[in-house]
């Protein structure tokens, strides 16, 4: 009961430190779920829960009920849940899969309570005429100074489009954020548990190793029948569905993409400045990014790593 209650202050405190600390806050911010896995994987879920609720409760009595909540739905569910995961599977990858389900499902209910409460949803991007003035500002800014031309226009209008879509886009965008928040928590949480040998977590593959299942090409093939399904007008569940389940599968070859490039890297032996700085520059530069998602999408059908890299297949 000892060790529950301070790990339950620990979490506390890092959330709360992250609150009123500037800048350091956001790192503060990646530690908040790591004495929650730390306690959900050294304790019984009873005491696991009982914990959580009581450094929510801490939360709400410094930053109020939103506050309370935040930490609750935010941090205290992934951070518990995730540690009782790492109880009952011994591989990473099934730890961080539920992991990401578990996150997807607290920050769905964050988003509908905070709308309750605040009467504001987070993912409403606001009147679109009030966008566009706003860009219009921007944009009247750079045609001053004499950067006005027919590129930037064809900006602008890209971005009023790309606004326009971001509230259809709200699946995509949240189940992305609970994986990397998901990601993000269990290798920090690692990391500390290293550090303080309280626990053990299984380690992650390395990038290089990184692939996913050949299902997601029939994921894609499915993205592409419901577009077929949804018509040229774009409009509709239809083409909503369509465009979140491309985009989410276009992110996982993505990621395949980048993992084989980062297998031949090693491979070549580049150093670590190197790799970091051409990775950097297949997330920045669009063509090399759209090459990259080309890349994890053949490799899920031919194994370039197995036929071309040496690795056993």
């Amino acid at each position: 009961m000892v060790e529950s209650a301070l790990l339950s202050a620990m979490g506390a405190a890092l959330f709360l430190a992250s609150n009123f600390i500037p800048v350091a806050g956001a790192f503060l911010t990646l530690l908040c779920p790591a004495p929650l896995v730390i306690l959900g994987l050294r304790h019984s879920p009873r005491n696991a829960v009982l914990g959580m609720v009581v450094a929510s409760l801490v939360s709400f009595l410094f930053l109020g009920l939103q506050g309370g909540l935040f930490f609750f739905l935010g941090f205290g569910i992934l951070g518990v849940g995730l540690g009782m995961l790492a109880r009952t599977r011994e591989r990473a990858v099934e730890i961080l899969f539920y992991g990401i389900i578990v996150s997807l499902v607290s920050k769905l209910a964050l988003v509908a309570v905070m709308v309750k409460l605040t009467g504001v949803n987070p993912f409403s991007f606001g009147d679109q005429a009030q966008i566009e003035a706003m860009l219009d500002k921007v944009f009247d800014f750079y045609a001053r100074h004499g950067m006005g031309s027919a590129a930037m226009e064809e900006t602008k209008r890209q971005l009023l489009a790309a606004f326009g879509q971001l509230p259809d886009l709200f699946p995509a965008l949240i189940t992305m954020a609970s994986a990397v928040d998901s990601y993000l928590s269990y290798s920090v949480s690692r990391w500390v548990a290293g550090k303080v040998s309280m626990a053990e977590l299984p380690p992650l593959p390395a990038f290089s190793q990184w692939r996913f299942p050949r299902s997601v090409l029939w994921a894609f093939l499915l993205s592409v029948v419901v577009s077929m399904v949804a018509g040229p007008k774009g409009q509709g569940v239809f083409h909503q569905a369509s465009l979140n389940l491309r985009i989410l599968i276009q992110m996982l070859f993505f990621i395949q993409g980048l993992a084989v490039a980062w297998f031949f890297m090693l491979r070549r032996g580049l150093s670590r400045g190197v790799r970091y700085l051409l990775a950097a520059l297949l997330v920045l530069m669009p063509l090399l990014s759209g090459l990259t998602v080309m890349a994890g999408l053949l490799d899920l059908w031919w194994d370039f790593r197995g036929r071309f890299g040496g690795e056993d297949r």
